[in-house]
């Protein structure tokens, strides 16, 4: 390999940074093309020349093609360098995402180790003279111990920066890459939206990859509802992900360990169509009408069902990575919920209590979100005194006050459920005489924007008393949601960390 770069790869950075494909062009991609063109720089090349080229353009907030072209031509660049920015944009290297992520993998590979790759020829020079005759043995094998010394110190450094995914003020780049991670992680086309305003406000700014979010309430008051829709939601209004996959169908998975598929497929059709009743339309024109409504955006939607524990989450993981293919790839986990699925830890303090195997779970679904770069959302019960305190707000007349008197404090089982959450939002059915609402409470936001950030608990209309759906309102001009708390109360303490 030496200390060069293949001649191909410089040819793959031009094609991809003139490419047509703006989701190519992502913070993170442009840090490592940068720091693999500072780590193996090849100015006798035309193509190093011309990358080197473009990226000093993006630097400069230059990255379409079309206002490349003309800099180039303003500013009088290199006849050779148009030509082959020209040429790569007519004629790309790199036409698909997986051969993007190939390329990256393989330059993630060289700026890894590129210490070690430069002590190469010095450490093979080296090894020669030890079969020269009239070379010195000692001071030979002194040299030899010396620059294999300096490999085994670059080689460890490689790799614990590696895993701990360091942010070190002596290693300039590496915090550049991990700045350039931050920012792609909260782009528009990776966040996943919900059909309320106030919904997305509170997750600020909705389902965002390589988070794990939880739905918290009292048996039957909606803790499922709220993944199901979170799963329709996903296909019918984020149609902005496929942005990011460059042709491959995106799919929404909702995994049930709770209620049955006939269960769930009731609720579906009920998100779906509220003012319908299943039983005027025949088995043919419901699917149809499930498909059109699910796939209308080009999406793909997964509906699974498995018994009480009768899965762990090393299987959860394996269900996605069957899902991953050339063509399709999941964007998103709904899973129902926490208390229904075994952990993959065979640690003895995982599978010692339920606490134990709720901390399990929770962090190896954070594990799962960071790996398969997805937002993995499900749901965890409300213990015993959070019934008690609605039942006794209730009894009183407080239909309308359970935002109030429900809080973390209530978390069932485990508080570590909270700990590992990014976000955590208590969820409570509350109905007065014809009025039936949805309250939604941010009991933890790991991440809050701006906008919105002091409202941290809404309430969202059902269309009707019996209805099972919310009435969305994320085509509206204005939102349905009502605030109830603005910024942090007494009763309504949230957490930013």
């Amino acid at each position: 390999m030496g200390c060069q770069l293949r001649s191909s790869f410089y040819k793959d950075i031009i094609s991809v940074m003139v490419s047509s494909h703006d989701e190519y062009k992502t913070a993170q991609n442009f840090v490592l093309f940068s720091r693999a063109l500072s780590e193996y720089p090849s100015t006798k090349s035309i193509y190093y020349q011309t990358a080197h080229r473009i990226l000093a353009y993006f630097e400069r907030d230059i990255r379409s093609y079309t206002l490349i072209m003309n800099s180039m031509d303003e500013e009088g660049e290199d006849s050779e360098i148009v030509k082959n920015v020209k040429y790569f944009h007519d004629n790309p290297t790199i036409k698909t995402q997986s051969e993007l992520t190939e390329l990256c993998v393989l330059l993630s590979d060289y700026v890894k180790y590129a210490k070690l790759l430069k002590n190469r020829n010095s450490f093979v020079k080296a090894m020669d003279l030890l079969d020269d005759e009239d070379a010195p043995v000692k001071e030979t094998v002194n040299t030899i111990y010396q620059i294999s010394t300096k490999m085994v110190e670059a080689y460890n450094v490689s790799n614990i920066a590696a895993v701990s995914h360091q942010f070190d003020s002596d290693n300039i780049e590496g915090m550049k890459t991990v700045v350039a991670q931050t920012k792609d992680a909260r782009s528009a086309d990776k966040c996943i939206i919900t059909s309320f305003k106030g919904v997305n406000m509170l997750l600020s700014p909705g389902y965002l990859s390589g988070c794990v979010y939880v739905w918290a309430g009292l048996p039957g008051n909606y803790k499922s509802g709220m993944l199901l829709q979170g799963h329709v939601d996903t296909c019918l209004y984020n149609e902005h992900i496929k942005n990011t996959l460059n042709g491959k169908q995106p799919i929404s998975i909702y995994i049930s360990m709770e209620n049955s598929m006939a269960q769930t497929v009731r609720r579906l059709w009920s998100l779906l169509y509220p003012m319908a009743d299943m039983a005027s339309y025949t088995v043919d024109e419901i699917v149809d009408m499930i498909n059109e409504k699910l796939t209308s955006k080009g999406f793909r939607s997964v509906l699974l069902y498995y018994g009480y524990r009768e899965k762990s989450t090393a299987d959860i993981a394996n269900i996605i990575r069957s899902f991953n293919t050339e063509t399709t790839e999941v964007v998103a986990l709904f899973f129902d919920y926490l208390k229904r699925i075994r952990p993959a830890s065979r640690d003895e303090v995982a599978r010692a209590s339920e606490k134990g195997e709720l901390n399990a779970i929770m962090n190896e679904f954070k594990t799962m979100a960071i790996q398969f770069n997805i937002p993995v959302v499900t749901g965890h019960q409300l213990n015993r005194m959070a019934a008690q305190v609605v039942d006794q707000a209730v009894a009183h007349g407080g239909y309308n006050k359970s935002a109030e008197v429900l809080g973390r404090s209530q978390i069932g089982s485990a508080i570590e459920v909270l700990e590992v959450a990014d976000f955590l939002g208590i969820v409570n059915i509350e109905q007065s005489g014809d009025q039936k609402d949805l309250m939604l409470k941010a009991a933890k936001r790991r991440d809050v924007e701006k906008e919105g950030a002091d409202i941290t608990a809404i309430r969202q209309p059902f269309y009707s008393q019996d209805s099972f759906a919310l009435q969305p309102d994320i085509m509206e001009t204005t939102t349905l949601s009502q605030p109830i708390f603005f910024g942090k109360q007494m009763q309504n303490f949230v957490a930013n960390i």
